[in-house]
């Protein structure tokens, strides 16, 4: 399996004046071509930095992508510094200056002398053409080994990703195993009650698990390789399925669903309507509902046909904790439940994934 490791490049970066989403994009698609990583970084706008960390990362890893730092000013090293790791000059191409005066010329704009200094490479590096914007991307080859650089812009580094380099990368490591992720979500426990309950898996080589808590939600994360999409699909599904076992009546959704969407779902599925009561949230919660599951008004009796009422209450409690007051009530069922938090360890999101996680069992299992 090649072997890979990603340099973002910019000192806005360290600087948090910018955030690094281009990372995270290579990092899935990388994960789908599957190609193993390494290790990710930032390095701010010094020729040399850059160049010692191309250097470590050829030392490790078969693919090392670099993001940013190809645009026409003084403190876009890039170019440099990929021409130093490789101890070569840059090279002027006439032909892709031609390419930048046409951009510049279709977008009724006239290119400055310093758009010039996108036109040079490492001498040895091949062009991968940029059509969306001004600064060409490149990548150079090495005993096996393969060194791409890509705009910092996230619509020209994902334009070229997808079309050029996921092939490049395919055609040059064509016998990768496939790399898959589901995420499970779940609510109402701990991280570490959900730790104990699955910590068996957490030491299994393929299929993995790892956890992380966030808002109330504790996710579980798994990755599994196989030499086929169907073999590593199999092998996420086994160990699911052990999980649901275990946890299964937390586990409220799959990758990108949402406890506010699965409670509206559930709700809409059940042809329930939500009457909402909240007091010291700030309205959050009926924010994170769909709104044609909410009754139009507040306080509707839940006695009636159709109807669930779910009331909300925070409010300071002795030593310094927040009281929050769950009632909710069914066709069903009615229960309520108090709960005590350290407003300086819980966000208003863990108030409101309780809320829902309570509505959601409710509504489930009549509880």
């Amino acid at each position: 399996m090649a072997s890979s490791e990603i340099i973002a490049i910019g000192s806005e970066l360290l600087l948090g004046e910018t955030q690094d989403t281009n990372t995270a994009f290579l990092l899935r698609k990388l994960r789908e071509i599957g190609v193993d990583i390494y290790r990710t970084q930032i390095i701010g706008d010094n020729v040399q930095r850059i160049a010692n960390a191309i250097h470590e990362s050829l030392s490790r890893v078969d693919i090392v992508i670099t993001t940013g730092g190809l645009g026409p000013t003084i403190d876009d090293p890039t170019r440099e510094a990929v021409a130093k790791a490789f101890d070569e000059d840059l090279v002027y191409h006439e032909a892709l200056w031609d390419e930048i005066k046409v951009y510049f010329t279709n977008h009724d704009r006239q290119p400055t002398e310093n758009n010039r200094r996108q036109a040079y490479l490492p001498a040895s590096a091949q062009v991968i053409h940029n059509e969306i914007g001004t600064a060409p991307a490149f990548f150079v080859e090495t005993n096996g080994k393969i060194v791409v650089s890509l705009p910092g812009v996230p619509v020209e580094m994902q334009y070229l990703t997808n079309t050029y380099v996921l092939d490049l990368l395919r055609d040059k490591y064509p016998t990768n195993d496939i790399i898959l992720v589901r995420t499970l979500h779940s609510c109402g426990l701990g991280e570490s009650v959900v730790d104990e309950a699955v910590a068996e898996f957490e030491t299994w080589a393929n299929p993995t698990l790892g956890l992380s808590a966030k808002g109330g939600i504790t996710d579980l994360r798994i990755t599994a390789k196989g030499r086929s999409r169907e073999d590593a699909s199999e092998k996420l599904t086994q160990l699911e399925n052990e999980i649901r076992r275990r946890i299964g009546k937390h586990i409220f959704g799959v990758d990108d669903e949402t406890l506010p969407k699965v409670v509206s779902r559930e709700l809409r599925d059940a042809g329930l309507k939500l009457s909402l009561d909240e007091a010291g949230t700030d309205g959050k919660i009926a924010e994170s509902f769909d709104e044609d599951v909410l009754t139009p008004d507040s306080g509707i009796s839940a006695d009636r046909d159709g109807v669930v009422s779910l009331s909300v209450s925070v409010s300071p409690a002795e030593n310094g904790f927040n009281q929050v007051q769950l009632s909710c009530k069914t066709p069903r069922a009615a229960r309520q439940m108090v709960r005590f938090f350290d407003p300086r360890l819980f966000s208003d999101q863990d108030y409101i994934s309780l809320s829902l996680e309570f509505l959601r069992l409710a509504i489930l299992y009549n509880e």
